[in-house]
């Protein structure tokens, strides 16, 4: 329950929700009814988050890192039971926030607005992977070796440009909509987390080796 009630009350207050600034006319742009994740607001609401909720990683690029950085889980099934355990109830507590966040906002961007035509097939880009795993490493260097509850925060915060750690909002809000987008959303889903998670095995077996 600590993960679903985790990323309901991030993807409510962090993540947010589009707006129109002007629902009559369009062209005067939307404004993000939210902290946002690259704000010291959403910082310090996703460390208050993981201080609130113990035990819940949230994020599921988060739940990645802390899966694959550990060797021990690579061959443990219940450890790979738990990881799709912790990303479905992520995914269940960001479609609740997206779901009351559309009850009580007026005037919101709907999700055929801004994906007229539905979203561009996922395709690979090796310097977006490599930049992927380049963030994962820092990231589970960051949460192995730093005993700090802000450090993590900082860390996601200063990251948020390069790693969707919001991806479970875009599956959420994918399958409340019922579009046809599943695999141009469902990809980045898994293969970003992944990517996170194989560059913290990376830095730990580096770190080791050292």
């Amino acid at each position: 329950m600590n993960e679903l009630g985790g990323a309901f009350a991030v993807t409510w207050l962090v993540f947010g929700i589009v707006v129109w600034n002007d629902p009559a006319d369009m062209t005067d742009g939307t404004s993000l009814v939210g902290l946002g994740l690259a704000s010291v607001g959403g910082a310090l609401a996703i460390g208050i988050a993981w201080m609130a909720f113990s035990g819940a990683d949230i994020l599921p690029p988060v739940t990645w890192m802390k899966m694959l950085s550990n060797t021990d889980n690579l061959s443990d099934a219940d450890a790979w039971i738990n990881t799709v355990i912790t990303l479905v109830c992520q995914l269940v507590g960001a479609a609740l926030g997206i779901f009351l966040m559309g009850q009580i906002t007026a005037d919101y961007v709907t999700y055929a607005t801004a994906h007229a035509g539905g979203q561009a097939a996922w395709s690979f880009d090796l310097w977006a992977t490599l930049g992927l795993v380049a963030a994962g490493a820092v990231l589970g260097h960051i949460h192995s070796k730093v005993d700090n509850n802000w450090a993590m925060p900082i860390a996601v915060m200063a990251m948020a440009g390069l790693v969707n750690f919001g991806s479970n909002g875009d599956m959420a809000s994918m399958i409340l909509n019922d579009t046809g987008d599943a695999m141009a959303v469902a990809m980045p889903w898994l293969i970003d987390g992944i990517c996170v998670g194989v560059g913290a095995l990376l830095a730990g077996q580096i770190d080791e080796n050292l």
